[in-house]
């Protein structure tokens, strides 16, 4: 083997490396920017809450683990998530947790739909405290 067909054989393998290491930087890239429109789009902001009711269920995770809604008064929890809304004011039964829940003594708020079910996020207060919380299904 000549020194030509050396520098040939050395230009080939740098071609190949710079394609393989560019080929898994782009996956990483993409899978950077995946990761971030996800992070996006299920982290809760007031905003978020407002502007788009039927994606509530992508955010409501983190709207718990932020805020930790146990032990905030009624109050608190109309400040940050708004009124609960007009149809959630009478007894209804929820399908995974196979109860009733008194308008009294909850704030439900609509999720959005999951699959075919309409999803709620249910309060649960004792003397205007929260006390549990459910998230169920109609």
């Amino acid at each position: 083997m000549d020194e030509k067909e050396m520098h040939k054989d050395v230009y080939k393998a740098k071609k190949w490396n710079f394609i393989i290491i560019g080929f898994f930087a782009a996956i990483f890239l993409f899978a950077l920017v995946g990761l971030g429109i996800y992070t996006y789009q299920h982290t809760f902001t007031v905003e978020k809450w407002f502007e788009a009711p039927n994606d509530r269920i992508k955010i409501v995770d983190d709207l718990i683990k932020r805020y930790k809604l146990i032990g905030k008064t009624e109050q608190e929890i109309i400040s940050l998530l708004g009124e609960e809304e007009e149809y959630a004011n009478t007894k209804t039964s929820f399908k995974m947790s196979e109860e009733y829940f008194e308008p009294e003594s909850t704030i439900i708020y609509h999720l959005g739909v999951r699959y075919v079910d309409d999803m709620w996020l249910i309060l649960i207060l004792e003397n205007g405290i929260v006390v549990d919380y459910r998230i169920d299904a109609t």
